[in-house]
């Protein structure tokens, strides 16, 4: 949240592309979304990617958030196609919240992340999020979420899981090569 003229709390603009969003939702999370920002907003193309898989995690939670309203949908940017070397739901995001001064990008692809930090755009991966999450106090570990995510298919590579253990305080599910004799 940012702080408004008058001392009230103005909502700060979420872009999210599709893959935390179906990474929340592959760890049973999604609403955590809601909890953390408030209000979160997709565009068209992300939205047709999280439903092109309405079998695998993301669909329904996506389409509930958007029938509770807070998940948005907004108008694909004509702006998306200047970037390059990303796909287009992430390229949509990455126009859509550089509309938004402040604005704070959700997203995992590496490419994009590097686009977005050199347009001066906050992100946050899966791995950020669970740690926003657990320091929030919305979850109470963030290792079973991890495994859980692992077992569905959605892994986090392995320097950035162990990094997320020892941020989220929790050295005891460190690997078994991290460990000492």
């Amino acid at each position: 949240m940012v702080a408004a003229r008058g001392g009230h709390e103005m909502p700060r603009f979420v872009a999210a592309d599709a893959s935390p969003l179906i990474g929340l939702a592959a760890a049973g999370i999604f609403v955590v979304l809601r909890e953390l920002f408030g209000t979160v907003t997709i565009t068209r193309l992300v939205k047709d990617e999280v439903n092109a898989r309405d079998r695998l995690p993301g669909a329904r939670e996506l389409d509930a958030a958007m029938r509770e309203g807070w998940v948005r949908v907004a108008p694909t940017p004509l702006e998306t196609w200047q970037f390059v070397e990303i796909d287009a739901g992430e390229a949509s995001t990455l126009a859509l919240a550089a509309q938004h001064e402040g604005a704070l990008v959700l997203m995992d692809d590496a490419r994009g992340r590097s686009q977005a930090a050199d347009r001066g755009l906050e992100v946050l991966d899966l791995a950020g999020l669970l740690l926003a999450a657990k320091r929030a106090r919305l979850i109470d570990a963030v290792q079973p979420l991890v495994s859980r995510l692992a077992r569905r298919g959605f892994t986090i590579p392995e320097d950035a899981r162990l990094a997320l253990l020892r941020a989220a305080d929790e050295p005891h599910a460190a690997s078994a090569r991290d460990r000492k004799p």
